[in-house]
């Protein structure tokens, strides 16, 4: 049986429209936050607010969407804790789970982000979740990457990704592949986890709305019973080390 989680980064404006077609669906989703963000105009407080009173998760995601890897660790650290503080003021609640920015991260960042946070994810593809992860490395972008680059990454992660997507690599279209790729794990003995990731910003760039809601209608319909929300994904029982 696969397990299904979605996480969403940067907290684009478009984050609001991504919560409206995750409701219609009831896709759980885990949104990743910063306070600001150079490359992009951030949800308001108030729109944060809402995506949380709307019951869904909200991670750290730095407090000005800086690459850690390019900075020194004393003010990485600072980016860090701060994005965690303010999402914590504004919501009144602990905020457990990190993702780094752009994907960007090395074994000393890994080592800080423990201090703070009960997970850490990154941007890698190809991966299906161990038990008791930290660092979390997810399975499919919700972009097309080519097919190439999926199978690639799954190989080198060792993945079990990997059989499925040679044995539908022949689908012409990258989302089709996905959906074969989840049929493939369901009938896979034990307990597979899986995280599906990507960016508002981008589905509205690439015009991607139409293929979410095709993806949302087809799991509702076909796995409705397989989707977690992202911390229920992470704490599941019985999961095969993968």
């Amino acid at each position: 049986m696969v397990l299904i989680a979605f996480s969403w980064d940067d907290g684009a404006d478009e984050d609001m429209k991504l919560m409206d077609l995750s409701s219609v669906y009831k896709i759980p989703g885990m949104f990743f936050i910063p306070a600001t963000n150079p490359e992009r105009k951030v949800l308001s407080a108030e729109n944060i607010k809402k995506i949380d009173n709307n019951r869904f998760e909200i991670g750290a995601h730095t407090y000005s969407h800086k690459y850690l890897s390019k900075l020194p660790l004393t003010e990485a650290q600072v980016e860090i804790v701060s994005g965690k503080d303010y999402l914590e003021q504004l919501l009144g609640k602990e905020i457990a789970h990190f993702c780094f920015p752009g994907g960007k991260y090395n074994s000393e960042l890994i080592k800080m982000t423990r201090r703070y946070f009960s997970s850490a994810r990154t941007a890698d593809t190809g991966s299906l979740l161990g038990r008791g992860a930290f660092l979390i490395r997810p399975a499919i972008h919700f972009y097309d990457r080519g097919k190439l680059s999926l199978l690639y990454n799954s190989v080198k992660n060792m993945s079990l990704i990997c059989p499925a997507i040679l044995k539908n690599l022949s689908e012409d279209r990258y989302f089709d592949l996905i959906k074969k790729i989840i049929e493939g794990l369901n009938t896979y003995q034990g307990i597979h986890r899986m995280i599906v990731w990507g960016h508002s910003w981008e589905i509205e760039q690439f015009s991607l709305w139409d293929d979410l809601e095709d993806f949302f209608q087809w799991l509702t319909k076909n796995y409705s019973s397989n989707l977690r929300n992202y911390s229920e994904i992470l704490k599941s029982d019985n999961i095969s080390d993968l």
